[in-house]
């Protein structure tokens, strides 16, 4: 039998020709340089003539080239990087280099047409989703417009080049796009003043108070959080418990772990059975409680459910040793109790998001394996949980032996893993519209953030404890055990082919840290009758809708079959206009009980300790 031969001739491989570039790059400095004067001549009427005059020659062709340069560097390095991955077929970076030389000279004689007044069509066009260039003097300008299809002709050529990657781990070429993606990101030219020309404008109109201000800004997030990438995406108009997280109840019960909020009934009748909601310990509980159109709280008990919730303490370093056990036995299982005895009910339904759902998971497997549990849990709901983490998205570039053991060396001076650290991990998932477009209006415009409730959420970061952290990286990302039935708590193995708990999941289409299809995925585990809801948007946007969904805007899909394949499931079925909300709490009639007078249900066992929020929610 013979050996195919899987040599490469390289005397067939063609080698780029960069010369041609040069004559495009003097002629398009030309046009650039008589921008920058034009900006400059001052216009009738502008009371700012003078300070034009004064920065008229602020911005030369030297100073393009060298903001320019630094840009094209990093993305030749990158490119070389990836080159070096290529052992089967190194023509297939020649064929997307040599593709993208051809689209650069076709570029360039789309600009020799525009300067001679001659129709033509543009070479490289933005995605309809991409924001970055919708300012006019993007396509009016010849300048701009040659740098805005540079940059994209060549951020599309590096993705194609990781794209054509053969023979390589999946997971090392998950990470490279990565990091490609990030270069792309970095590198846009709306994050340069000088290729930027909403930025240059107002630069040369105020002076470069614009940049003094974004200094100012910059110092201000540096010293709130020191070599964290931190940025404010929000501005500082919120307090919690008072224009957020602001519905009415008591904090009825505390220990080192959590608080349990019982909030106060808004109908004459509620459901017998009780609802206990377990928020993410990565994050703060009130995205559920943001304000009176979308919290999901409130929602709630206007359908006439008795709502109770768990507040995670903020930990530190004297927690450092708790983990799952803690989580489970003084977290959950003691809420669960707490809350069955203040309603004289024998369980309640519960509702968990995100890694709050993959320990509502352990806590159910946990229940499956013992004896004559006197509270249960008789229905859960699950918001984008994982508990299948083979694909568990782009969070899985940061999982590795390697980068495991560095963040527990972090951990072990501290105790705990710092929740600035894990909502940067966030950021950098969508790094143009939750880090770049900041860096542009903060700091190269000088402006302050908007007031944005999610957002002032999402930098309210908590801790998490190194014990449960380590494990939760090691046991769940890395090693996947709760699927392979190896997670040994309590002196038993977590077997979720054990519950019977009736299930309703929503997963959302476009969640970067719980993929849908995995959470599709993972649904098998179950022995449970499961409702399975797909939402439109993210992983917050398509969980918090409010009570206000508008039809086209947002809406979900449902199939009432579980099928094997995700695809499958999604192209059967149904598209619904509008919230899910509503078919979730009509789901959750049916484990509800009867409604009953509030007095019948409210036992008033437990006494407030304070009002809610409570104490934990506001620890830094």
């Amino acid at each position: 039998m013979k050996k195919e031969n899987n040599t490469t001739d390289f005397t067939k491989i063609q080698a780029p020709n960069f010369d041609q570039l040069n004559d495009i790059f003097e002629n398009n400095l030309k046009i650039y340089n008589n921008f920058i004067n034009n900006m400059s001549e001052p216009k009738k009427g502008d009371q700012n003539d003078k300070k034009n005059d004064k920065n008229k020659n602020n911005f030369t062709p030297v100073d393009l080239l060298n903001l320019i340069n630094p840009t094209t560097t990093k993305i030749t390095n990158s490119l070389f990087d990836i080159s070096s991955k290529m052992t089967t077929k190194p023509d297939a970076y020649y064929q997307n280099i040599n593709k993208w030389i051809q689209e650069i000279t076709s570029l360039n004689f789309y600009f020799i047409s525009r300067l001679s007044n001659k129709p033509a069509d543009p070479i490289a066009v933005p995605d309809k989703t991409d924001k970055r260039f919708s300012t006019p003097e993007w396509s009016e300008n010849i300048f701009f417009d040659f740098i805005k299809q540079f940059y994209l002709l060549t951020s599309r050529m590096m993705d194609s080049i990781v794209d054509s990657l053969e023979h390589i781990d999946p997971k090392q070429k998950k990470l490279i796009k990565f990091y490609t993606n990030q270069i792309n990101a970095a590198f846009s030219p709306t994050n340069f003043v000088a290729t930027n020309p909403e930025v240059l404008n107002q630069t040369i109109k105020e002076g470069a108070q614009n940049l003094v201000r974004g200094f100012e800004n910059f110092r201000k997030d540096y010293l709130k959080h020191p070599n964290k990438m931190f940025i404010s995406q929000t501005a500082e108009e919120f307090t919690v418990g008072d224009n957020i997280a602001n519905t009415k109840g008591s904090v009825i019960f505390k220990n080192n772990v959590f608080e349990l909020i019982h909030y106060s009934p808004e109908t004459k009748q509620q459901f017998e059975k009780p609802i206990l909601i377990i928020p993410p310990f990565i994050n703060k509980f009130y995205i559920m409680d943001l304000n009176e159109k979308k919290s999901m709280i409130k929602y709630l008990l206007e359908k006439n459910q008795n709502t109770f919730l768990i507040s995670w303490k903020n930990p530190k370093a004297d927690s450092k040793d708790f983990g799952f056990n803690e989580y489970i036995n003084d977290g959950v299982l003691k809420a669960l109790e707490l809350v069955c005895k203040e309603t004289g009910s024998d369980g309640a339904n519960a509702a968990s998001y995100c890694v709050g759902g993959t320990l509502t998971s352990m806590v159910l497997a946990h229940l499956a394996n013992q004896k004559n549990n006197k509270y249960k849990i008789l229905s859960s709901t699950f918001f984008t949980s994982l508990v299948d983490f083979t694909e568990p998205g782009d969070l899985g570039v940061f999982i590795s032996e390697e980068q495991i053991e560095m963040i527990e060396k972090q951990m072990k001076g501290k105790g705990y893993f710092d929740g600035k650290d894990m909502a940067a991990c966030f950021n950098f998932m969508r790094p143009g519209d939750l880090y770049w477009n900041y860096v542009i209006n903060n700091y190269l415009k000088g402006n302050q953030p908007t007031a944005f409730d999610m957002l002032y959420w999402n930098s309210d970061s908590t801790r998490i404890p190194e014990v449960l952290h380590s494990d939760y990286l090691r046991s769940m990302y890395l090693n996947n055990l709760l699927v392979k039935k190896q997670y040994n708590f309590d002196g038993n193995i977590l077997d979720m082919s054990k519950i019977s708990t009736p299930m309703f999941h929503v997963a959302t289409t476009d969640d970067h840290i719980a993929p849908w299809k995995s959470v599709f995925m993972g649904l098998s585990q179950y022995k449970s009758n499961i409702e399975f809801t797909l939402a439109n948007s993210g992983h917050i946007a398509g969980i918090i809708q409010g009570k206000g969904a508008k039809p086209g805007k947002q809406y979900y899909f449902e199939n009432s079959k579980i099928e094997k394949d995700s695809e499958k499931w999604l192209e059967n079925s149904k598209r619904v206009e509008g919230s899910w909300w509503p078919k979730w709490t009509d789901w959750l009639k049916q484990y509800s009980g009867d409604l009953k007078n509030i007095n019948e249900i409210n036992l008033n066992n437990l006494k407030e300790l304070y009002k809610a929020p409570g104490k934990y929610v506001l620890e830094k």
